[in-house]
């Protein structure tokens, strides 16, 4: 027997189903949203709101009021050889999180919106019976709908079962090995700083140093494919290892603690070629929905979650096509240039090496590089004042661009 009837059931209470409940609620919409977690619940995640988010959500401001946040103005940038570059800003630019609290704040806004939470559901199984989907969960229960939001994150059941997405070629996920530890154990030498390493252990990869607000985020990432051909190492090890590193440069003071070691797989390889048929819709990391330059996947998957409501509240049967529509023209070309973008600067680490010296040689550059990272401008927009301040280096970057075009062959993924 089906569980309570619904218009629109959102698998996953993240920040896409979240946001994809309350946008449907307050439309009027009757929505169940299923988590197989009891919130609030741990999310090994970054952690990071630019400032954009709050600027197409103003409804955060309010709620960051209720948890405890963490502002950053400044970027610390370290290169594969070890050169590194500070960039400062007037303004905040990055809002740091701990996401047990911001995920259950997100719920709590699903809830007084009118959406209806059902936590402990981990669904297994998903069918399209035609009029309406079904979804089975592990403890027998069923749930059935004319529409369904899959925001179950980066391995899906919704989108695995209904043949949306076959697998993620271990060249678009990355492997992030991370903890999130009290500051009385693990510290950050500067908290004012967020600390970002380009291809440590010169691999295709990001370490970081993220401050919040009483904890320290702390994690080191790469590529699966690079991870499996270079590194090979028991993720665990591999984090204790870094992070005993970053100790011995006195950039942490403390100890790491095992039982906070959370790795997660993060999709950099853009949208799938399909992110909704049917009755079916993909937001957030279910959908491929993540920055493939910067790894931000908040405000995608809470951009997408909005976008999926409005898609079905303009009418279901036309929501799949115009969801794509949607969030096409919103996030888009955004999407796919940061992975060309990744590709580019990756496929050869002196680039990222170079790329870090011209920002502490050229500060008008680390401008632009901060606009691009935050959202304060597309990366065609960047591109533009970039040509107008370097021309003759535009001329070789778009030499190299086009013959990567050429050379690059078919992609699983497309925006």
């Amino acid at each position: 027997m089906a569980e309570p009837r619904a218009d629109v059931i959102v698998v996953g209470a993240g920040p896409a189903g979240a946001t994809a409940a309350r946008t449907l609620a307050l439309g009027g919409a009757r929505v169940v949203v299923l988590d197989r977690a009891t919130f609030p619940r741990n999310k090994p995640c970054g952690g990071g709101l630019t400032s954009r988010a709050l600027v197409r959500f103003p409804h955060l401001q309010a709620a960051l009021s209720r948890i405890g946040t963490h502002a950053i103005r400044r970027l610390y940038m370290e290169g594969p050889a070890g050169d590194s570059v500070v960039i400062e800003t007037e303004q905040p630019t990055v809002i740091m999180v701990r996401r047990v609290e911001f995920d259950a704040r997100l719920v709590s806004l699903a809830r007084e919106a009118g959406a209806e939470v059902i936590e402990g559901a981990e669904i297994v199984r998903a069918t399209d019976e035609g009029a309406r989907v079904r979804l089975d969960a592990r403890d027998g229960r069923v749930f059935e709908a004319p529409m369904v939001v899959a925001a179950d994150g980066v391995h899906s059941v919704v989108a695995r079962r209904l043949g949306l997405n076959p697998g993620w070629p271990r060249e678009q996920v990355a492997l992030d090995m991370m903890e999130e530890t009290p500051t009385d154990r693990l510290r950050a030498a500067d908290d004012r700083t967020l600390w970002v390493s380009f291809s440590p252990g010169r691999a295709h990869g990001y370490g970081y140093i993220f401050p919040k607000d009483g904890y320290v985020n702390v994690g080191v990432g790469y590529v699966v494919s690079s991870y499996r051909s270079e590194i090979a190492g028991h993720p665990a090890d591999v984090h204790a290892q870094y992070v005993a590193a970053l100790c011995e440069r006195g950039l942490l003071h403390g100890a790491p603690d095992p039982d906070r070691f959370t790795p997660y797989q993060i999709p950099i390889g853009g949208p799938l070629r399909e992110t909704a048929r049917g009755r079916v819709l993909l937001a957030g990391d279910a959908g491929g929905f993540v920055n493939g330059f910067s790894a931000e996947g908040i405000f995608f998957a809470m951009v997408t979650g909005d976008l999926a409501g409005r898609a079905i509240l303009a009418g279901p049967s036309r929501a799949a096509r115009a969801y794509e529509r949607l969030w096409r023209r919103e996030v888009g070309a955004e999407l796919r240039d940061s992975r060309f973008l990744c590709q580019f600067v990756y496929a050869d680490l002196a680039r990222v090496d170079r790329l870090v010296r011209a920002v502490r040689a050229f500060p008008s550059l680390a401008g632009l590089l901060v606009d691009y990272a935050t959202g304060a401008d597309t990366y065609r927009g960047v591109s533009r004042r970039f040509l107008l301040q370097f021309p003759a280096v535009g001329v070789r970057l778009a030499a190299s661009y086009i013959t990567q075009r050429l050379l690059g062959g078919g992609a699983r993924t497309a925006t």
